[in-house]
């Protein structure tokens, strides 16, 4: 009975024995992976979903254009700075012109005024004709050093309003002495010193100031006057001021280069308060005498219309001029010489820088 309790207690263990090595057995063994889950099928005849195009490719940006570059022609110099004007050495000459003030109450002048002969002394306001101080010349003077040539235009005063000078101030040269000014020197708001500013420098070099007959009077000729602008620099130099020795007088400074070193000219002076146009010379080309009016009450063109608020004067010679009939020159060049069998000599050369002016050339026969 013992033997068998002994037997099964032995067979007890061994079989607890063989549990526990087979469970240290499958604690490691390898784990086996689930089966995969299974998918739905594809429906009959069904397509492979079709392969999305690629995205189109954004054009190319067209190469840049590269412009060649411009050659630029090369900057000019700047104009050398110009030579400066001083104070007036050498008198020559005055010249006197009709006084507008004299009759100003009556709203006319006397005399001066000849728009045929391209003269005008017309220092009113257009058609209530009120007097402008400021645009009557009463004298013009030329004087000169080695380098420029000074013109001082003394006028009755300076503008009522403003105490200022209100017009454009100049000198017009007639240096071919043919009686076609040729350049126009134009100024205006002087001021107490010499300055370039608010001057102007004008040629006329296609020769249309005057029209076919300088000074004459040709109404509607037609023309572009003084059409070219000088650039001023270096020795060709032109200022402008008020005279520090008479408040009521403007001066006008003008270099030999700038007339290009001519010794005998002549020349006017201009007050021109409102139509201040260069390229309207002469003016009696442009205007009519009835439609420029008159400062003149017995003329039936009374009274001032297009041309008013301006006075210019008679052309006075510098140097020597080979005729005393240049249009437009002043009446005060020497007459003819009588000779003793009562006939008369013209001189041909005169010198009229000289006081009195002399005559460097008569014709054969005479003295």
């Amino acid at each position: 009975m013992n033997t068998s309790r002994k037997e099964m207690g032995i067979s007890r263990a061994i079989i607890f024995v063989l549990l526990l090595s087979l469970l240290a057995a499958c604690s490691n063994a390898p784990a086996v992976a689930a089966p995969p889950a299974a998918t739905e099928a594809p429906p009959p005849f069904a397509t492979a979903p079709a392969e999305a195009a690629p995205a189109e490719a954004a054009p190319a940006a067209a190469p840049a254009v590269v412009e060649p570059t411009a050659e630029l022609p090369p900057a000019e110099p700047a104009a050398p700075e110009m030579i400066m004007a001083g104070e007036p050495l050498n008198k020559d000459r005055i010249l006197e012109d009709a006084d507008g003030s004299l009759r100003a109450e009556e709203k006319r002048t006397l005399s001066g005024d000849a728009i045929l002969d391209n003269r005008f002394e017309r220092p009113f306001s257009q058609t209530d004709m009120i007097y402008l101080p400021d645009v009557d010349i009463q004298t013009a003077e030329i004087e000169y050093d080695d380098a420029f040539f000074y013109f001082t235009i003394k006028l009755r005063g300076v503008d009522f309003g403003t105490g200022k000078f209100t017009a454009a101030y100049g000198i017009e040269f007639d240096r071919t002495q043919t009686g076609r000014g040729d350049l126009l020197v134009w100024a205006t708001d002087p001021q107490p010193e010499w300055s370039a500013e608010n001057l102007m420098v004008y040629l006329d070099k296609n020769g249309t100031v005057g029209g076919l007959k300088p000074i004459v009077a040709e109404e509607n000729m037609e023309g572009d006057g003084y059409e070219t602008s000088v650039e001023l620099g270096g020795d060709k130099a032109a200022y402008a001021r008020i005279n520090p020795k008479d408040p009521s007088a403007v001066q006008i400074a003008v270099s030999r280069a700038l007339l290009d070193n001519v010794s005998d000219f002549l020349w006017g002076a201009w007050a021109d308060k409102v139509i201040k146009d260069p390229s309207k010379f002469d003016y009696n080309d442009a205007f009519g005498p009835s439609e420029a009016g008159s400062p003149i009450k017995p003329s039936a063109d009374y009274p001032l219309k297009a041309l008013h608020s301006m006075d210019n004067t008679c052309r006075l010679p510098f140097g020597v001029i080979t005729s005393t009939a240049v249009p437009g020159m002043c009446k005060s060049v020497p007459k003819p010489v009588k000779t003793a069998g009562g006939g008369s000599c013209v001189c041909l050369y005169w010198n009229v820088s000289l006081k009195p002016p002399v005559c460097l050339r008569w014709p054969p026969g005479c003295p």
